[in-house]
Parts: C-alpha cells; sequence; structure tokens
C-alpha cells in the first residue's frame, strides 16, 4: 500500500482483502487509512509518519492493532519505505498479518518455543537474562561468543564473565535503570571473550521485556568487532607518529594541557624534557634517510623501554621529541634525562660499511607555580636545551627557574 499523509494512493489485492474488501479499489475509496487503525494508536502513527517523512527517523518496522470493515480488530506488522509517487515523495508500507503469532503468544505466556520460532533465523544474536542468568538466547547470540549451541550457553549461570571486567559495573546500573523504568531501551557496546578466550566486540541494545510474567532484560547483540578494529586503527593514525610509534604532536600537546590542569588542581609537581638527536642531519647525509629513520625508531623504542609507566614520550618533530614526566620533581627528571642519556650514547645501528652511533642533548624544565603555563614551560625547556648543545652536546640541561 502507498499513501501520502494517510490518503491511499495505491493498494493491492492482498492488502485490500486484509481488511475485508475484494480489490485494491475499496481501499482507495476511503478517505484515510487512519480508519484502519485502532483509535489509540492513531496518534502513534500519525507521529511514526511525520518524523520518517521529515527526515527525523529512518524508515522502519513497526506493530499496530487494525481494523477491518466488519469492526474485527488483529494485529499487523508495517515494514515503511520512503518511495516516488508521481514525482513526489510517499510513503509505502508492506503488511503482514501477525495475529495468529500474537495470540499464539499471549496463550504460551511468551514462551520459549514459540520465542524460538520468530528469532532463530535472526542474523542479530538475541538473549533474555534474569539479572545476568541466561533464559534464553538464538543461535546467532550462542556462536558469536563461540559456544557449539543454545543449550550450552544457557547452562551457564551468568553471562558476565564472558564480559570484559572494565563493563561490569556498567552493565549493572544499566540492569537498575532498566528494571527499575528509569530506561526504556539503552544502547552500548562492549568488549567480550569467546569461550576460547579471543576478543569480540559486540554492539548491545537492551530492553525490559515481560518473560514468564515477569520483568527481565533482552540484548539485541551485532558484532562489530570488525568496524571497532577499523576505528582503533583510523585513531591510532590520527594520534600517532607513523614512523615511530610514539604519540604526535597534536596528541602530545592535548596531553602537557591535560596534565597542566591536574598540576594546578591537585598541585603535584611535573616537568618535561624536550629532546634532540645530535647531528642527525649528518647522519643522513653520511649513510641516507633510511638510516636516518632507524635511528629515530631505534630511539623510539629505547625510550618506551627506559621510562615509566606513567611517563609520555611523544615526537613533537623531525628529530625533536618531548618528554612528560608526571608527579615528579626537578631533581628526579634530571637523573632519569641522564640516565636516557647514557642509554642512547650506548646503542648502534649497523650500516653497509659502518655501524652509526648517535647521542641526545636535552633540555630539562618543571613548572614553577600557578603563573606558569605550558608554553613556558616549553621554552624554559627549549633554552635549556639550547645550552646544552651550546656546551657541546650529549648532555642534560636544566632550565633556570
Amino acid at each position: 500500500m502507498i499513501h501520502r499523509n494517510f490518503k491511499p494512493l495505491y493498494a493491492d489485492d492482498n492488502y485490500a482483502q486484509f481488511f475485508g474488501h475484494k480489490s485494491g479499489d475499496g481501499v482507495l475509496d476511503l478517505d484515510s487509512l487512519l480508519y484502519l487503525i485502532a483509535p489509540h494508536q492513531r496518534n502513534s502513527a500519525i507521529q511514526t509518519y511525520d518524523a520518517i517523512m521529515s527526515g527525523h527517523n529512518k524508515p522502519g518496522i513497526n506493530t499496530y492493532r487494525n481494523i477491518d470493515n466488519e469492526g474485527n480488530e488483529f494485529i499487523v506488522l508495517t515494514v515503511d519505505h520512503v518511495v516516488d509517487w508521481q514525482g513526489e515523495p510517499a510513503m509505502q508500507t508492506t503488511v503482514v498479518d501477525l495475529s495468529n503469532h500474537v495470540e499464539t503468544l499471549k496463550k504460551l505466556q511468551a514462551s520459549e518455543r514459540r520465542y524460538r520460532e520468530l528469532v532463530d533465523g535472526s542474523i542479530q544474536g538475541i538473549l533474555v537474562h534474569r539479572n545476568f542468568k541466561p533464559l534464553f538466547c538464538n543461535q546467532a547470540y550462542a556462536q558469536t561468543l563461540g559456544f557449539n549451541d543454545e543449550r550450552e550457553l544457557i547452562a551457564i549461570d551468568s553471562i558476565m564473565p564472558l564480559f570484559d571486567p572494565t563493563f561490569h559495573e556498567s552493565a549493572h546500573n544499566d540492569n537498575h535503570l532498566l528494571l527499575s523504568g528509569q530506561k526504556s531501551s539503552i544502547k552500548k557496546e562492549a568488549k567480550c571473550y569467546r569461550i576460547d578466550g579471543t576478543t569480540v566486540w559486540l554492539g548491545l541494545l537492551s530492553r525490559p521485556v515481560t518473560w514468564n510474567g515477569e520483568r527481565v532484560i533482552q540484548v539485541t547483540t551485532m558484532d562489530i568487532t570488525k568496524q571497532h578494529q577499523l576505528r582503533e586503527q583510523l585513531e591510532h593514525r590520527a594520534n600517532y607518529d607513523g614512523l615511530t610509534e610514539l604519540v604526535n604532536r597534536r596528541t602530545m600537546s592535548e596531553l602537557l594541557e591535560r596534565q597542566f590542569r591536574n598540576h594546578q588542581v591537585h598541585s603535584l609537581p611535573l616537568c618535561c624534557v624536550l629532546i634532540d638527536i645530535d647531528d642527525f642531519k649528518s647522519i643522513n647525509d653520511q649513510h641516507g634517510h633510511h638510516i636516518g629513520d632507524e635511528v629515530l625508531k631505534l630511539f623510539a623504542a629505547t625510550c618506551r623501554n627506559n621510562i615509566r609507566q606513567s611517563d609520555i614520550i611523544g615526537r613533537w618533530g623531525g628529530e625533536e621529541f618531548v618528554l612528560l614526566l608526571p608527579d615528579t620533581n626537578l631533581e628526579q627528571a634530571e637523573h632519569i634525562a641522564q640516565r636516557l642519556g647514557k642509554d642512547i650514547a650506548k646503542l648502534k645501528i649497523t650500516t653497509n660499511s659502518s655501524q652509526c652511533g648517535f647521542t641526545i642533548s636535552m633540555g630539562v624544565a618543571a613548572l614553577t607555580g600557578l603563573s606558569d603555563s605550558v608554553t613556558q614551560l616549553l621554552m624554559r625547556a627549549d633554552q635549556a636545551l639550547y645550552q646544552a648543545k651550546h656546551n657541546g652536546k650529549n648532555q642534560a640541561m636544566v632550565a633556570k627557574k
């Protein structure tokens, strides 16, 4: 059936016969299709139509209680599409009579057997649980998590071990919000583990349902592992330098600002070390840019292996790097820089004819008070780095307070 503002434009004979008419022409004689919808659902139908035609909602699937020409009510499933009809948009609706299914579900109180008939063929995973104890799942859900069949999954006491621990608190909060009626549905993404230990990311849509007279949670899932991996790759490319795999300048600037704000709020010490690889241009000129790239990568790997877990190092540009040292005083920062410089000086890279070593010069600076800023911190570190270069390189200089 096709209509515009519920004025029928086209109806096939199958649609007409749902409502007791012999052919589609009988439907076209109606002033409005709203007469075919139960009065208490007409406003909902109008709102759905307006939202779809205005572009606020996407066409989808709905259920309505309809009325045939003898006044009998029956439940239908409608699938909506926006189509072009004689040069203007109109709504095309495909109707499926669900009356028998609905009556069966009512009589059997949404029993698992009848519920499975409706959902087992779905490519989406479907789970029903009571406080995370599985009551029902379809084959797609069981297979997504690595189970051979649904019975294996239903036999477990809780689905929570299948979810990453970082998701547990959020899951319990969502469960409470849904069961208490504070939320009608919740969308989330969660990291899960198949029974073989491999990782899968699931998109979850949770909503409360009635199961054997009890309020429980139904979760519809989609495997979004590939999408999540792609998103992680794109985020990594946006935040990290492709050669050294260190954070890039944009990300490092954001981290500096974040640590500076933390320093202001909690009055914690904060230092940074500006690092420059000595005579890097000469390395490129003498050995080639591919050796220069190897120097940058070896430097980055050595830094990652030698700094503390809380420290962050990023490529500031070219052969210049910034080492951020949170909760670190100036004396500690100088010690870290000196140790790093000694470790770097021991490194060698094999070239075609010899071995190439390199050193670094460093400028160490600390935030000195509430009047300080990230820009001033970097300026003082840069001045100290200049002094280290001026004094002969291969050393760390501390900025003057």
